[in-house]
């Protein structure tokens, strides 16, 4: 755990459980097949998201904060389904995350999407994910 490589000039100081974007790849294959059999050919896209925070408020003591991201998908009955989480960027104020995110955009449906930003302290560093 540390420094991990990204595109950001310098590398990035994180450690977190970040996965394959193969996996996530290849979730969405099997979502476009899906939608594809339903019908739903052409109504939809693949984006892709790329997350980064700025000024964001110092919650450690002796230290800058630890913020990771966590990103839902509100469905239409209010309940919240967890599409993923960032790693956890050390000691940044204004981290920029290196792992992806796709999502199936489907045109003429509002998707709301929420991001929860945490400071994660040391002592839930190596915990899993639920």
């Amino acid at each position: 755990m540390g420094n991990c490589c990204s595109d950001v000039s310098g590398g990035q100081s994180a450690v977190g459980g970040s996965t394959s974007s193969l996996a996530a790849k290849a979730a969405n294959d099997a979502v476009d097949a899906f939608l594809k059999s339903r019908g739903y050919n052409g109504l939809f896209s693949q984006i892709e998201l790329s997350l980064s925070a700025e000024n964001l408020r110092d919650r450690d003591v002796l230290s800058k904060s630890d913020p990771m991201v966590v990103l839902y998908m509100k469905g239409s009955d209010g309940s919240l389904q967890e599409l993923g989480r960032t790693e956890v960027v050390l000691n940044s104020l204004s981290p920029k995350w290196i792992r992806k995110y796709m999502v199936t955009y489907q045109f003429e449906m509002v998707q709301n999407l929420v991001f929860r930003v945490y400071d994660v302290d040391t002592q839930f560093h190596n915990v899993d994910v639920k």
